[in-house]
């Protein structure tokens, strides 16, 4: 009977050890196939953590500028309408420290634009010294070195830039690449950069009246000239009372001509050329910036440039003899008072001024002749519009809604250089218009006639 017992207790032994090591095989099963499930967890989590990472390096940033726009000069027409002026989107990648890229297009109704494409690499070789961490490269295509232009559109307190700075830099952007200097332990810029030359778009004559017609070129340089630019700025703290940037900047540009001859502003002058010379266009420009703390904010900038432009000539007369390039010498300058009333509110006023051609005056347009040289195939050509000083005065207000909503109007009061009378007390440059009912005005360049214009503009950015 022992012996019974005895194999009994044995079997049973045998038994629960066989089903325990079963259990432990299952448990084992299933905890490896919990691990596996928690490893192809972490895996997608760590692939979600990467794309999040990378996806926290990129910025975006843009406005939407909405405006109406009325104008009091006769020869505009419709002299009302509504328009989007700018349409704006900015990805900023920060590909590592020290790399950033930038795209910004343009979604304007008037057709999309590509208007920032660069990389931005800043120097982490200099450890030590006033130089450390101070150099930066960029190159793609960007901003001019010049203060009104690198000032954002979204940021300025009046809606257009001011006249010369529009007839230098039509196209504000430029394909090169720019070299800085920013030391952190002076305050000082220095800025150098090298592009195509011809970014949006350069001025050709098109006809014997000395109309001009844009070119645009975009992306590709049609010569082998460059444009060379340099800008310096210095800032001084003026105490409790606010700061002081002022700076200047410089531009060595060509164009490549494209006739025998190029005739300077004065009508009189006449270079010999040769197709494919270069047309030379340089300037300077000086620039402050005061900044003052006082009655909840105030600044004062300006800047004045001046040197020589150039138009490229090519078109033909009717007798077929070849228009010649244009030199002409020029000088502009505005000055900007800004004013804040509250923290809602802000006033801006700017003293706008540009001379295209300082040659000659007023009152001698449609009279300077340049009568050519047969032997030169220059023909004749006649001064106009194109030489007429403007001056223009811009009153703007402003009300922020909040940091990124904000209503502006702005009164622009445009006042053109005055031509002589001839003996039937006419102007020598007049300007014909019709009205919308099909009857006919001019506008006579001899009084200042009436050029104005309204704009009211909401903007929103983020």
């Amino acid at each position: 009977m022992k012996k019974i017992y005895l194999v009994i207790l044995v079997l049973s032994f045998i038994t629960i050890n066989v089903k325990a090591q079963s259990v432990e095989d299952s448990l084992r099963d299933q905890i490896t196939e919990m691990k596996d499930r928690i490893n192809g967890i972490d895996e997608r989590l760590m692939t979600s953590e990467s794309d999040l990472s990378k996806l926290t390096k990129i910025k975006l940033s843009g406005y939407i500028q909405t405006q109406f726009d009325n104008f009091e000069n006769k020869a505009v027409q419709p002299n009302n309408y509504f328009s989007l002026r700018r349409v704006r989107l900015k990805a900023t990648y920060e590909a590592a420290d020290g790399i950033k890229f930038v795209v910004q297009p343009d979604f304007s109704p008037s057709g999309f634009s590509l208007k920032d494409a660069y990389v931005v690499l800043n120097d982490h070789f200099i450890k030590s010294g006033m130089f450390k961490n101070s150099l930066s490269l960029t190159a793609g295509k960007f901003n001019r070195l010049n203060y009104e232009v690198e000032y954002s559109s979204s940021q300025r307190e009046l809606p257009e830039r001011s006249t010369v700075i529009r007839a230098l830099y039509p196209g504000e952007r430029a394909l090169g690449f720019k070299l800085e200097v920013n030391p952190q332990s002076i305050p000082i810029k220095l800025q150098l950069g090298m592009f195509n030359g011809n970014d949006g778009g350069f001025t050709q004559f098109s006809d014997t009246t000395g109309k001009s017609a844009n070119n645009n070129i975009e992306n590709k340089d049609f010569d082998n000239f460059k444009d060379i630019m340099a800008r310096a700025t210095y800032s001084l703290k003026l105490g409790d009372f606010g700061g002081l940037d002022f700076g200047a900047h410089a531009y060595f540009g060509s164009l490549k001509s494209s006739t025998n001859a190029t005739l300077h502003s004065d009508y009189t002058t006449v270079d010999s050329s040769k197709v494919g010379d270069a047309v030379k266009r340089n300037w300077f420009g000086a620039e402050f910036q005061l900044f003052a703390d006082v009655l909840g904010g105030m600044s004062l900038k300006g800047e004045y440039i001046t040197g020589k432009n150039a138009m490229l000539g090519g078109s033909k007369f009717a007798n077929g003899s070849l228009l010649p390039n244009f030199q002409n010498n020029f000088a502009g300058y505005y000055v900007y008072l800004i004013k804040n009333i509250g923290s809602k509110n802000q006033f801006a006023f700017r003293y706008d001024y540009y001379d295209p051609n300082t040659d000659i005056t007023g009152s001698d347009v449609k009279v300077v002749k340049y009568n050519g040289d047969a032997s030169k195939k220059i023909g004749k050509l006649t001064s106009s519009k194109a030489d007429l000083a403007y001056t223009t005065l811009t009153f703007a207000w402003h009300y922020y809604f909040d940091d990124n909503i904000r209503i502006s109007l702005a009164y622009a009061i445009v006042q053109n250089e005055k031509v002589a009378k001839n003996t039937a007390g006419v102007g020598n440059l007049t300007e014909s218009y019709t009205n919308p009912d099909g009857t006919t005005g001019v506008n006579d360049y001899s009084d200042v006639f009436k050029q104005n214009q309204l704009t009211i503009r909401l903007q929103a950015k983020f």
